[in-house]
């Protein structure tokens, strides 16, 4: 799907969940990006002994949850914030909500699949990749026209996905150089204020649904943890767990791919570091910390990699591979724009590719020997 038709997207038409299973599904069998299948070969006796029943309901309970309440718990701080900056107080307590609120949402959405894939859940967390600008262009123009629908959290839910995530937040909130724009005065500053406000709810409301949503298990959840013939997404739990299991490679690839392989790359240093979400407010690295933690996190609450014996190595070594990206992380400024400027950090960028790269081939391919898991796919292919 490009960024266009996802733009057209409005809450009119946000596909069925059963729709939005089968794309899921349909890219599952088309394509095959990722997982490099087979690379390390199972045995039959070891595979045999997988208890694949056990992964996603060990994700669920270990994961899931706990980073849905992350995110429950980092809203109420956002919308106070905002109406301290939007009353005449200070930015900071807002933008040190807002960073809370990056680590968690990169944190919870690193996992794609389950109650975040209903009903858009994702996108309306936050609207990532957004290659093409997509948020930029549609909140500019919702401030301009002044719409006085989005003002509603409940009627907000109706408008496009690119309307009503942290992702919309960042681009009402702050000024290119990473200033709190709430303290504007005028009939403009009045208006972000609301609509800041409108986002704040709606956001809690989203991330409401999808700690219900996992705590019930209704939707894709529980048809992950109901495998069967008649079942359109998993008929097996080695299928299901494979679902899992790629949907985590998936924002692997994403984060490594789409993010930190152009930031080091080459080009203007501007357009280098607005490849990772939540730069223009000096989240960048917040983000990136997020997602790899999440990941880590995410990977291990399933205990994909104890359940062979030969492969429970590699646990260990995304566990150590974590630390070495977050520590190297927490020496980057978090202006990107200003961090490529200079050697050290840019190597220090460079450095937490590598250890992606080497995380993708491990799990990508050792990990996923280990369990049998053949064939892959990605989700985010056509974006």
């Amino acid at each position: 799907m490009t960024d266009a038709q996802r733009e057209a997207r409005q809450g009119s038409d946000v596909r069925a969940p059963g729709h939005r299973l089968a794309h899921f599904a349909a890219s599952m069998v088309l394509t095959g990006l990722i997982v490099a299948a087979g690379s390390v070969a199972m045995s039959k006796p070891a595979a045999a002994d997988v208890d694949y029943s056990r992964f996603w309901p060990a994700t669920v309970s270990g994961f899931a949850l706990p980073a849905s309440d992350a995110l429950v718990e980092a809203v109420p701080a956002l919308a106070s914030g905002i109406e301290t900056a939007c009353t005449g107080g200070s930015g900071e307590p807002f933008s040190a909500a807002f960073t809370e609120a990056v680590e968690a949402v990169a944190r919870l959405t690193m996992l794609r699949v389950g109650a975040l894939a209903d009903e858009n859940r994702l996108e309306r967390i936050a609207f990532i990749p957004d290659g093409r600008g997509v948020v930029r262009r549609q909140v500019t123009r919702l401030i301009a026209d002044r719409d006085e629908t989005a003002l509603d959290a409940a009627r907000l839910r109706d408008k496009s996905v690119a309307l009503q995530g942290l992702t919309a937040l960042e681009w009402v909130a702050f000024d290119k150089d990473g200033e709190v724009l709430l303290a504007d005065a005028g009939e403009e500053g009045a208006y972000r204020c609301a609509y800041a406000a409108a986002l704040a709810s709606r956001l809690g409301e989203t991330a409401e649904e999808v700690r219900g949503a996992f705590a019930a298990p209704t939707g894709q959840t529980g048809l992950l943890l109901a495998p069967g013939p008649e079942n359109g997404l998993a008929r097996t739990h080695k299928e299901a767990a494979g679902f899992v299991f790629n949907a985590l490679m998936t924002s692997l690839e994403l984060i490594r791919d789409q993010m930190l392989v152009p930031l080091v790359g080459e080009g203007p240093a501007a357009s280098r570091a607005a490849r990772v979400p939540f730069s223009r407010s000096h989240n960048g690295t917040a983000y990136l910390a997020g997602a790899i933690d999440g990941l880590s996190q995410a990977f291990l609450a399933a205990g994909f990699a104890q359940a062979s014996e030969d492969g429970a190595w590699i646990g260990d070594t995304l566990a150590f591979e974590r630390g070495n990206a977050l520590r190297a992380l927490g020496a980057v400024p978090a202006d990107l724009q200003a961090a490529l400027a200079d050697q050290q950090a840019s190597d220090r960028l460079g450095y937490i590719l590598t250890v992606l790269t080497g995380l993708r081939t491990t799990l990508g391919g050792e990990l996923a020997g280990y369990l049998d898991f053949r064939g892959g796919f990605n989700a985010l292919d056509g974006d």
